[in-house]
């Protein structure tokens, strides 16, 4: 084997609980005496409880988070924390939270303490992203990789089920890529097998079936937005842990075809960020599966499935995961402008030569029969 592999110091500090009972330790650890709180506004009550502790360092909130980062949202909190002259940013919340706080400290070099309400994985990786006039920029600064990183499994069951879905199955879209992503090699392979096993068993966890036995059944299987704390804790600590390590293999590999369909998508029509790459991730696995048929093996195993796109498109209907573009916001009429914009970003990096007709094939199907 001859291979290179590269990662950062990061800490990490997992359990329930730990928001309460580690994070103003960690606060102190960095050295922090005047914190900026970037959170988004359905999480300002457990940002400011969360604080409480070491509330005097605590300098501003910063609470206008929107998806995707618009570059107006991410130079408003480069102000905020310049004004407030910040010398650390404690991020609560999900990605596009992560997301912000990211822009402050690429522009100011001061360091993030990342509290991660979903699954995203934004914490463990060193890219940033923006969106300007509908085109996503994205790049790569070890200033943006948060210094400590506090996951409580607390936090992230508090996920309504159908956002849970997503943001498992956009974790699951990093190790999946991460096969055939520029950098992959044998340590970060062996990193997705292992993530990608426990986000598989997480999201089984939350599935319906699995809320039937756990919750009221009428609850669980006819409220659609119906919070999935009452079901086994092992299936919130599965889909943390995954989560995390997926960030980090991403980090390791970088992206792909895949998610260079979803950020170009994503920042020009506004799709919800999660679910894009629950819809999208199937039609790039099938495209890509034939090329790479020892990576496909892999990813069967860890889907405990015999093959690795039924695996996929089996686990994703079990756990009644969106399917395709229309049911996520993308318009018919709107199509065409999405295959010239993905067709734009080309050529792109990917184990299957991959053309205008290509991306015609995939973002066709991930559409959905309407497209037909």
């Amino acid at each position: 084997m001859e291979f290179t592999y590269e990662t950062s110091p990061a800490r990490v500090v997992f359990g329930r609980g730990t928001v309460r009972t580690a994070l103003p330790d960690e606060v102190a650890r960095l050295g922090a005496d005047r914190v900026m709180v970037v959170t988004g506004a359905s999480h300002q009550a457990l940002a400011h409880a969360s604080v409480e502790p070491f509330a005097d360092a605590v300098v501003s909130f910063f609470t206008e988070v929107e998806e995707h980062v618009p570059v107006a949202i991410a130079q408003r909190a480069v102000a905020r924390a310049r004004e407030a002259r910040a010398d650390l940013l404690l991020s609560i919340g999900g990605g596009s939270t992560t997301g912000t706080a990211k822009m402050v400290a690429r522009e100011l070099r001061v360091p993030i303490l990342a509290v991660p309400t979903t699954y995203s994985g934004s914490e463990a990786t060193p890219v940033w992203g923006t969106t300007r006039e509908g085109r996503k920029e994205t790049g790569t600064d070890p200033a943006v990789r948060p210094r400590t990183v506090v996951l409580d499994p607390d936090l992230t069951d508090r996920l309504p089920r159908d956002l849970a879905v997503g943001s498992g199955l956009n974790a699951l879209a990093h190790v999946v890529e991460a096969h055939w992503a520029p950098r992959a090699n044998p340590i970060s392979s062996a990193m997705a097998d292992e993530a990608m096993r426990s986000l598989a068993s997480g999201l089984r966890g939350i599935g319906p079936e699995s809320l039937a036995r756990a919750q009221a059944p009428e609850k669980a299987l006819t409220d659609p937005v119906s919070v999935w704390a009452g079901t086994p804790t092992a299936a919130g600590e599965l889909l943390l842990y995954g989560a995390y390590l997926a960030g980090a293999t991403f980090a390791a590999t970088g992206s792909g075809l895949h998610h260079k369909i979803c950020h170009v998508l994503g920042g020009a029509f506004r799709l919800p960020h999660a679910a894009l790459h629950a819809v999208v991730l199937p039609q790039v696995l099938a495209f890509n599966a034939p090329a790479v048929p020892r990576a496909a093996a892999r990813i069967a195993r860890a889907l405990e499935a015999e093959e690795a796109v039924s695996g996929l498109r089996g686990l994703a209907a079990s756990i009644g995961a969106p399917r395709t573009l229309a049911q996520i916001g993308l318009l018919y009429r709107q199509l065409d402008e999405a295959i010239d914009r993905v067709s734009a970003a080309l050529p792109i990096d990917n184990p299957r030569p991959v053309g205008k007709n290509e991306i015609r094939a995939i973002l066709t199907a991930a559409y959905g029969e309407d497209a037909g």
